[in-house]
This record gives structure tokens, C-alpha cells and sequence, in this order.
């Protein structure tokens, strides 16, 4: 739609001007007598372009601009102030809200490799925009679950322009072998809860503490204090074993409510981040944007675009609905690690961070998980005490 605009018409008797080359020819608006020299009127600002190339003795001003003329006006008046506005909001942006690096922790640098890798495809990478607190949580459970049997538990953490990713390979247990005997060993340490065996010599009993490698369930058959023979070791071994799982939780809750109210506005964009002119709207669909300035070198641009009225709902959480909200955020993380045979005992919240923005807990888990692993006998000592 073309813009409008209020024009004033001066000169000696500007009815007869009007007559003569408006009425019947020019759409008009809110025609009025300001005094017996001048009048207004608003019209079509391409009506106004026919109008100033009449040679007359008459004077037409533009009085007021509506529509998108008026942004332009806005935009070429203050020029030189809305692109310092803009260079320092692209600074500070830059400063506060782009990844300068990115910090992969974790000791295989295959793993580092591949964690990168699948960042990159979800755009974490360096001198990119830093996703919030509820898409960070997203990008790792895709990651989680896309790498399954790599992966048993990661996180990503948000320090200044520094994200900080752990991980926790999933460890897979050995695959029986189908000949030879063998040892059933601990995988980890823990107080043992149950052992089930079919074939071997229990050296454990329940409520025994194991180490990590302690054999339990030993695949050599003794006799007379000598190895008289070997067998494949057969069974479970259940432990309760303890986790200390440490979790960030935002202390802020924001949600954007959009109104009936819808205008046009001015709007700054640079990589994604936008800044509009008229606070307290937002852009609400995908209707094509005016566009004032683009620039395909450089990612910025000045656009008009419909936008709708919003209204934020700040909420901040208690200290005590954070550490639960904490709390349940370390216990599916937990959960994402353990097989199905294993469940959490209890847990306890250890020590607590609070800061302006987030709560930072270490909250100490017991599990009941199968611990059996398996390692293969030594043959050499048949037949040795």
C-alpha cells in the first residue's frame, strides 16, 4: 500500500489550485482552511510527486509523512545516530552473547572430535550467537540419544562467552565370549546388593565392599589349596554404587504473551539478534519484511515489519523451587546413564552455589546397578597353589 501524506498549499488563492489540477484527479484527504492562504489536505505520496512537478506559483510542503515514508524520513533525518546506535549494540552484543570458545572436556580426543562435530551441526561453534538455557538442554538430549552408544550423559555450560561441554563415554560391558573360562569382576566399586551365579566359585558375599577389578565370582576351581581346573564364570552381580552429578538451574523464568495489538516498526537486525524501534512488540509471523537497508557482506539490515504488542511474564523461582527443579534436572541425567536394571536408591543435595541468575547444585546419588564385568583367567596356574 502506498504511503499518505499532509501536504499545506500556499499562495494567493490556493481554492483555485485545488480546483484546477486536484479535484477529479487526486484522491484527497481531510481538506481544510488554515487561513486565506494556505490549506491542507492528506494524499497519496505519489499524487504528492505529480503535484510538486506542476510549474505554478504555489507552494506545497509536506507537513506530516504516514506509513513507511515516515520510517524512511526518520531513518535519512537521523542517520548518522541510528548506525552509532547500531555499531555500539552490535558491540555489546558481541561481547556479551557470541561464543569465543569452546571448551570440550574429556580425555579421548575422539570423543572431543565427535562431540564438536555434532555442536557444529546444531551451530555451536566460534563467533556464533550463545543458545539459551532451555535450547542448550535440547541440543544435548539430541545429541544424547543420536550417539546412544557413545555417549552416556553430557553437559554444556555457560560461562561468559565460554560454553564448557563434559561428557560421560558410555562404557559398554565386555561381550561374553562364547569359549574359555573366566572371572566375573567388579565394574565399579560399591557395597554388592545380590549375586546370582550358575557356574563359578562365589568369593564374595552381600554387603561385601568391592574396589573396581575385584574378583567375585572366580572362574578357578580349587582343590587342596591348587588350581585344579577353569571354567567360564556365570552370573550377575548387583552393588549400590554412589554418583555426584553437579547441575546448573536458571533462577528466571520469561514467557511472551502476544496481544491484539499490531503496528508497523523499524527493526535493526544483526546475525539473528533484532532491535526494534517500538518497544513491546515482536514479529509474529513470516510476512515479508520492508527492507531498508541490507547488506550481504556484513549481516546487518533496517526493516519495517508487522509486529504484534506482547507482554512478558517475568517469573523468578524461590531458592527452595530451584534446588528441586535442580534436583530433578541431576536425577534424569542420572537416569539417562543407567541401564533399565539399575534405579536410584536415594539422593542428597551436597554443596550449593547461588548466584544472580542460576543455581549451581552437587546433588550425591545412591544407585543399584549391575556392576559385572569379566576378565579372563589366567591359564599358567593350573595345577599351581
Amino acid at each position: 500500500m502506498n504511503s499518505k501524506v499532509k501536504i499545506i498549499i500556499s499562495g494567493k488563492n490556493p481554492d483555485y489550485f485545488v480546483k484546477r489540477y486536484i479535484f477529479n484527479k487526486i484522491i484527497f484527504y481531510n481538506y481544510k482552511l488554515i487561513n486565506h492562504n494556505s490549506v491542507s489536505m492528506v494524499i497519496l505520496y505519489d499524487d504528492y510527486l505529480k503535484l510538486i512537478k506542476i510549474k505554478s506559483i504555489y507552494k506545497i510542503n509536506i507537513d506530516k509523512l504516514y506509513g513507511m515514508k515516515k520510517y524512511e524520513y526518520i531513518f535519512r533525518k537521523y542517520y548518522v545516530f541510528i548506525i552509532s546506535l547500531i555499531i555500539s549494540i552490535i558491540f555489546l552484543f558481541i561481547i556479551s552473547n557470541v561464543i569465543f570458545e569452546i571448551d570440550i572436556v574429556h580425555n579421548d580426543k575422539n570423543i572431543r572430535k565427535l562431540v564438536s562435530e555434532n555442536l557444529n551441526d546444531y551451530g555451536i561453534k566460534k563467533y556464533r550467537i550463545i543458545p539459551s538455557f532451555n535450547k542448550r538442554k535440547k541440543i544435548i538430549n539430541n545429541i544424547i540419544n543420536k550417539n546412544k552408544e557413545t555417549i552416556e550423559w553430557m553437559e554444556m555450560e555457560r560461562k561468559g562467552s565460554k560454553i564448557i561441554v563434559k561428557i560421560t563415554e558410555r562404557r559398554k560391558n565386555k561381550k561374553e565370549e562364547d569359549n574359555g573360562p573366566r572371572h566375573i569382576i567388579a565394574k565399579k566399586s560399591g557395597v554388592i546388593t545380590k549375586i546370582e551365579a550358575t557356574s563359578g566359585v562365589i568369593l564374595k558375599k552381600k554387603n561385601d565392599y568391592v574396589s573396581k577389578g575385584d574378583i567375585i565370582i572366580s572362574g578357578d576351581v580349587i582343590k587342596d589349596e591348587t588350581v585344579k581346573g577353569q571354567v567360564k564364570a556365570k552370573g550377575l552381580v548387583y552393588a549400590e554404587v554412589w554418583y555426584k552429578v553437579n547441575v546448573t538451574y536458571p533462577l528466571k523464568y520469561k514467557e511472551v504473551v502476544y496481544l491484539d495489538d499490531v503496528k508497523n516498526n523499524l527493526v535493526f537486525s544483526f546475525i539473528n539478534k533484532n532491535i526494534s524501534l517500538r518497544k513491546g512488540y515482536e514479529n509474529f509471523s513470516n510476512e515479508r519484511k520492508f527492507v531498508l537497508i541490507k547488506n550481504k557482506i556484513f549481516p546487518i539490515s533496517v526493516n519495517i515489519e508487522k509486529q504484534r504488542k506482547v507482554k512478558i511474564i517475568n517469573k523468578k523461582y524461590k531458592k527452595e523451587d530451584a534446588i528441586l527443579l535442580a534436583t530433578k534436572l541431576a536425577e534424569s541425567n542420572l537416569k539417562n546413564k543407567l541401564d533399565k536394571t539399575s534405579y536410584i536408591v536415594s539422593k542428597k543435595t551436597l554443596n550449593l552455589n547461588l548466584y544472580n541468575s542460576k543455581i549451581e547444585v552437587d546433588v550425591f546419588f545412591k544407585v543399584n546397578e549391575n556392576i559385572t564385568d569379566y576378565k579372563k583367567v589366567d591359564t599358567l596356574i593350573i595345577n599351581e597353589e
